[in-house]
């Protein structure tokens, strides 16, 4: 997807974790692989998250875990620390109920 000017991407495909206080990651939603897909969100710029946060997360490589997977070949892992973690200079939080999103600049 881009935007107006014909070349820059607006959206970028991630699979949200929790990392917990021993340091173990886990899918947000279930605990196992076959919840990947069920863990997966699209975030869009400038509706969900500020297009720095979708530029930093398209930089980063997709897992090799994901990159084998046919259907999660293009997402990005995206740890939350508490609900919260920063990419692109910004702070993103995780709610249960309203997702992902940005509450500042860092």
């Amino acid at each position: 997807m881009t935007d107006d000017e014909g070349d820059v991407e607006r959206s970028v495909r991630v699979v949200l974790f929790r990392r917990d206080s021993a340091g173990a990651t886990s899918p947000m939603w279930g605990d196992g692989s076959e919840e990947l897909l069920d863990s997966a969100a699209v975030l869009v710029a400038p509706e969900n998250v500020p297009r720095q946060v979708v530029h930093a997360l398209l930089e980063c490589e997709v897992p090799s875990e994901f990159a084998a997977d046919p259907w999660l070949n293009q997402h990005r892992a995206l740890i939350f620390n508490d609900n919260k973690c920063e990419i692109g200079g910004y702070t993103l939080a995780y709610h249960d109920q309203f997702g992902v999103y940005a509450i500042e600049e860092t």
